[in-house]
């Protein structure tokens, strides 16, 4: 079926949307003819008003853009390039022109060069939105699909429900393979624009692709409303009936679109399918035909060799089998048959071949398992058979793939709709089969996600009272480790099998689960044990991370840091891995080896934004502020679109008191997303130092962070201190006795309080709070600690431990 292009005449429309406010006042009066013209779809007539324009004033970058762009609504793409090269070259850093080339390219079919010019108009202009989308659909066309996600997901950041967004990608996670989150987009798409037949097309396929046959069966149908003559969708729609056993549907369609169409086939290949369990040797016939037509045609390849084994013909079905084999080797479910159909041939040597390839591309196949179990047993090699057949009696039986209908009308509801539709689902499932202990799991990780943590101990007690299997007990655990629920995670960990597949899982969990049960030094230990039970061989980089925090905890730092060379030895290429690993060093201040660990990781993933940002921060924390603010200038010229790293450079600059630097790079994080309290908390710090006739604009930055974080004395402090410079005494004293309810002794805070009650001429209690500052001074300076790094906000920290640009804090292993 594939995946649409956005067609020219679109295109043309989506750019002319703001040509009357692109240069805005700048544009001459013939200028302003030209776009008026363009917007009524008279390119000629704008073409002639912009040769009089560019001959009359050649330095004009924008006309000579226009211009390209009129040429380009006629099809005269030769002659376009002259003038959109000389506007280039007239303004390269005009994120307006740049944009118009790179369409003119898009039109063109060269894609890896308009996304190269995209790309250099979002380093210009990093909030634009046209721009974002366009470069967003580049990337998808030239297979950079992450590069797509993230800029398309900046966009929609800016308009939630804007159509094409959504569905361009929903095409990235389509075409990466990603089914159910294409789904969710697709969803909110055709709710928000029920005739949009590109999202009714992809929806269709997509719900396929994840099994929700009666969702796409219904896409399909709303797509062939809209557009009635397309004969593939009607072959689909064919197809997908057969799929859901409707054959009496699926036949006659199929065969109106063989006889329309006798040459395609996939035609045929979908009727033979859809004719097997009616008429074995009609079947056949169409399967033939289809190969007749394409021999490398795989699926039909793989279905001939299946129906020939189903009819007792092994030596037929293997040379069929083999072939699509041979045309995709990753292909599990043909695997299996080939291993079967060796079987039945007594090419024992070769079914175990094929069979152990299969096992591994389907570890979770219960069938495929079995299967090789027996083959196994068949060779002699007892041991081997009798852990693949634990494996697949661990599994049971195999679990249908089928997804309810609904699945579209679900997923367009709001989040909140979705949530509660979910928990009303588990908790009736929960009431009819309370003897399921999956179902309790289900239940489990949903009080979980609720934060109800006094419902996850009875649900948690409850699965244990059932004594299910390991592989429950093992998936409860984990639910619960990662709700930092330790003491119970720990006692249903204890529980699960530990000669169990997986062990090794299992017991760094429980180690993990038992460290952190209490945050004694004991546990510690206990952690540790278990950690020595864990086999050799399934010692990797998360056992040894571990390891470093529990020796940590136990009072041995040098063995910790032994512990951590040994995980970057066995390092896996996992940004997370090395997050987890940096953040630990740096919160123990070990500048050099947190360095060393973060320019390995920036070896093995040059290309992940989170690593090299956490690199920048690394730098900044040892010390090394210029190669900081390099690399930091070097991720936003390489990734504009991404706010984490405007807050980042944006935090950075201001601690090191460059306040204008700072407003404008936070101003730039908030207007591509980022909503944090610590954002407004710096922009309007920044904002406020930047300039006195600011204090307004600080003031509107301060307001977010409140309504963000209440709670913070830090952002209270800093809002009394805002309102003192905007003369708003008594709101500066309501705003500073906040900040200290909070924290009693945040020096600032007591400071702030004691100008404004001057300010008010309440000069007893001015002084009784400039007596209680030198009195915390004091105890500060006696205690050895300095009373100023107390009242540090702890945002730069979190920074530099990588926390507050991922969003959470980094897993405490």
């Amino acid at each position: 079926m594939g995946r649409s292009v956005l067609y020219p005449a679109s295109l043309f429309a989506f750019l002319l949307l703001s040509l009357s406010t692109s240069y805005g006042a700048d544009q001459t009066a013939a200028v302003r003819e030209a776009v008026a013209a363009m917007q009524r779809g008279d390119f000629p007539s704008a073409e002639k008003v912009l040769r009089a324009e560019v001959q009359a004033h050649s330095d004009d970058s924008w006309a000579l853009s226009l211009l390209g762009v009129a040429l380009d609504s006629q099809k005269k793409l030769s002659e376009a390039e002259e003038f959109h090269r000389r506007a280039v070259e007239k303004s390269p850093g005009s994120a307006d022109v740049l944009n118009n080339y790179g369409t003119h390219l898009w039109i063109a079919g060269q894609y890896e060069k308009a996304e190269t010019v995209f790309a250099s108009a979002l380093a210009a202009a990093p909030a634009y939105f046209k721009v974002l989308y366009n470069l967003g659909v580049m990337a998808t066309n030239t297979g950079h699909y992450q590069r797509a996600r993230e800029v398309l997901d900046t966009a929609l950041r800016q308009q939630p429900q804007n159509v094409d967004v959504l569905y361009r990608l929903a095409c990235v996670d389509e075409a990466s393979g990603q089914w159910e989150p294409a789904v969710l987009r697709l969803a909110q798409a055709a709710k928000l624009d029920p005739r949009r037949a590109d999202v009714q097309k992809l929806l269709a396929l997509t719900t396929t692709e994840l099994g929700a046959l009666d969702d796409a069966a219904a896409a399909w149908d709303r797509y062939l409303k809209l557009v009635p003559n397309d004969e593939i969708a009607r072959r689909e729609r064919g197809y997908t009936a057969a799929k859901m056993g409707k054959f009496w549907q699926a036949i006659p369609e199929l065969e109106w679109f063989v006889a329309r169409r006798p040459d395609d086939p996939v035609g045929h290949y979908e009727l033979g399918q859809a004719e097997r369990t009616i008429d074995m040797t009609q079947a056949l016939a169409h399967l033939d035909k289809a190969l007749a037509l394409d021999p490398n045609y795989v699926p039909a390849r793989s279905a001939r060799g299946s129906l020939y084994s189903q009819q007792g013909k092994p030596e037929l079905a293997v040379k069929d089998l083999e072939l699509a084999a041979s045309l995709q080797p990753n292909d599990a479910a043909n695997l299996d048959r080939l291993g079967q159909t060796y079987q039945a041939l007594d090419r024992t040597a070769d079914a175990l071949r094929v069979l152990r390839r299969a096992a591994e591309l389907a570890p979770e196949d219960s069938r495929t398992l079995l299967h090789y179990g027996r083959a196994l047993a068949d060779a002699g090699q007892t041991e081997e058979s009798k852990a693949v057949m634990d494996r697949f009696r661990q599994l049971g039986p195999e679990k249908k793939k089928g997804v309810p209908a609904g699945l579209v009308e679900y997923l367009s509801l709001a989040p909140e709709q979705r949530h509660a539709e979910y928990q009303a689902r588990v908790e009736k499932a929960v009431r009819d089969h309370p003897e399921d202990p999956s179902t309790q799991v289900e239940y489990l990780k949903l009080v979980l996600r609720d934060g109800h943590t006094d419902r996850a101990a009875t649900a948690a007690r409850r699965i244990a009272a059932m004594k299910p299997g390991a592989a429950v007990l093992a998936e409860a655990g984990r639910a619960l480790l990662e709700a930092n629920q330790y003491a119970l995670a720990r006692d249903l960990l204890e529980q699960a099998d530990p000669a169990g597949p997986h062990r090794g899982d299992v017991e760094l969990d429980l180690a993990i689960a038992t460290f952190h049960a209490t945050g004694a030094a004991k546990d510690a230990k206990a952690g540790l044990d278990w950690m020595d039970r864990i086999p050799e061989s399934e010692r990797n980089g998360d056992y040894f991370l571990a390891r470093a925090q529990m020796l940590d905890a136990s009072g041995k730092f040098p063995d910790a840091v032994v512990a951590l060379d040994r995980a970057l030895g066995a390092a896996p290429q996992r940004p997370d891995f090395f997050l987890q690993a940096t953040a630990f060093l740096v919160r123990k201040e070990r500048a050099s080896e947190a360095l060393r660990w973060i320019d390995e990781a920036a070896r093995i993933l040059p290309a992940n934004r989170e690593i090299l940002l956490m690199k920048a921060t690394t730098l900044e924390f040892a010390r090394q502020t210029d190669d900081a603010e390099q690399l930091l200038n070097e991720i936003q010229k390489r990734w504009p679109e991404w706010s984490a790293v405007w807050v980042a450079h944006g935090i950075v600059l201001d601690t090191h008191r460059h306040y204008e630097e700072a407003r404008e790079a936070l101003e730039t994080a908030v207007t591509l997303g980022a909503r944090s309290p610590e954002t407004y908390f710096y922009l309007a710090d920044s904002t406020l130092r930047s300039g006195a006739e600011r204090k307004d604009a600080a003031e509107t930055a301060i307001r977010q962070a409140l309504k963000l974080s209440p709670s913070d004395p830090w952002i209270q402090a800093l809002a009394g201190r805002i309102a003192f410079a905007r003369g708003e005494y008594q709101v500066a004293v309501d705003r500073q006795r906040a900040a200290i309810r909070l924290r009693p002794r945040l020096v600032e805070a007591h400071d702030g309080l004691a100008q404004a009650y001057n300010a008010l001429g309440r000069k007893q209690e001015a002084e009784a709070e400039r007596q209680q500052i030198a009195t915390m001074q004091r105890v500060s300076a006696n205690a050895g600690h300095s009373s100023s790094a107390q009242d540090e906000p702890p945002y730069l920290s979190s920074l530099l431990q990588g926390s507050l640009f991922q969003g959470k804090p980094l897993r405490e292993w």
